[in-house]
């Protein structure tokens, strides 16, 4: 095997089925658990992501949140993050959080949580 063939192989391992495509609306998100990880599945113009489901600021998770284009806002105090990267774009919130590797297998949504 050569060293890409490794690698692939084990990146397929580390990809977790989690839900089908069908129950993540566009332009909303679905909150599940992976390997013991909060994770929210956002879907927006048919693009997945996985962030972790733990604001950065108040330790709150976004199930009760909202999403509004890239971005998801905390319910508990507002913060807000970039669905696509975890990247920090609102206070109080200072810091990011996870973001996850998504593919979707057969209409199957799998995430990578490291």
């Amino acid at each position: 095997m050569t060293e890409n063939s490794d690698s692939e192989l084990t990146e397929a391992k580390n990809f977790i089925a989690v839900a089908p495509t069908s129950e993540v609306l566009d332009k909303s998100f679905s909150c599940f658990e992976v390997n013991g990880t909060g994770v929210a599945i956002c879907r927006f113009r048919d693009e997945f992501f996985a962030i972790e489901n733990m604001c950065s600021h108040a330790y709150a998770t976004f199930d009760e949140g909202r999403m509004r284009g890239y971005r998801i806002m905390c319910p508990l105090h507002g913060a807000t993050f970039d669905i696509r990267d975890g990247s920090c774009t609102g206070a109080p919130a200072s810091r990011p959080i996870r973001s996850f590797p998504v593919r979707i297998v057969d209409g199957m949504i799998e995430v990578a949580v490291s």
